[in-house]
């Protein structure tokens, strides 16, 4: 099964789009594509996240986006001409299915059910840029850092009845940093009071949030 908005479409569809793709790999850090590429394959994430990012100022680099299973990348392969645009870096062990702009014709012309899936996943990957922007603006980065602990955490199933919820992949200060658009140091701070608070407990490489109530109060107060 495929994720995201790919999920929902007819078994026969989905075998379609798998058969007709190829499987990539690539380990933490590794890119998938640079800035000047062509933009000549579109990318289905199905395992790990990949960072989206540019180049500023003094090569600071200034992460766009980071997205996960079910995700598009390399979206301006739908348009004839483009480059990619940006830097595309695995978080973790990532997978995807890549497809070319030829094969993604033929399969979308023999099942227009995939265009509009495609048109979905687009659709919501839009809003969350949106709503990225928007946090960015309007909230605390204590906010920005517990919605990202929660979107992390639903992202993996179910929070366990009454209990605590380990974050089964590795997420280093400098990820969470990335996805909230701060540093690691501020992430660092954070994440101490999370603890103090009770909101959260940190093992070796890992993050057990123990609050969600907690959390979700945090998303909507910053810590004073």
């Amino acid at each position: 099964m495929l994720p995201g908005a790919f999920g929902a479409l007819p078994a026969d569809a989905q075998a379609q789009v798998v058969a007709a793709g190829r499987l990539g790999r690539w380990t933490r850090a590794e890119l998938l594509y640079h800035p000047e590429d062509p933009a000549e394959t579109l990318y289905i994430v199905t395992r790990g996240s990949v960072r989206l990012y540019r180049l500023g100022s003094g090569a600071r680099e200034v992460t766009l986006d980071v997205h996960g299973p079910g995700s598009l990348l390399g979206v301006m392969s739908l348009i004839p001409g483009e480059r990619c645009g940006v830097y595309a870096e695995a978080m973790d062990d990532t997978e995807a299915l890549m497809l070319g702009q030829d094969t993604l014709h033929r399969v979308t012309q023999a099942h227009p059910a995939v265009g509009v899936a495609l048109t979905e996943q687009i659709t919501r990957q839009t809003r969350g840029v949106q709503e990225r922007l928007s946090g960015l603006v309007f909230l605390e980065v204590s906010q920005r850092l517990a919605l990202a602990l929660l979107n992390l955490a639903e992202r993996e199933g179910p929070w366990p009845e009454g209990g605590s919820h380990a974050l089964r992949d590795r997420v280093s200060h400098q990820d969470l940093a990335h996805v909230v658009g701060s540093t690691r140091e501020t992430i660092t701070k954070l994440l101490g009071d999370f603890r103090t608070r009770g909101l959260l407990d940190l093992g070796y490489r890992r993050i057990i949030l123990t609050d969600r109530e907690g959390l979700q109060r945090a998303t909507r107060e910053p810590l004073r």
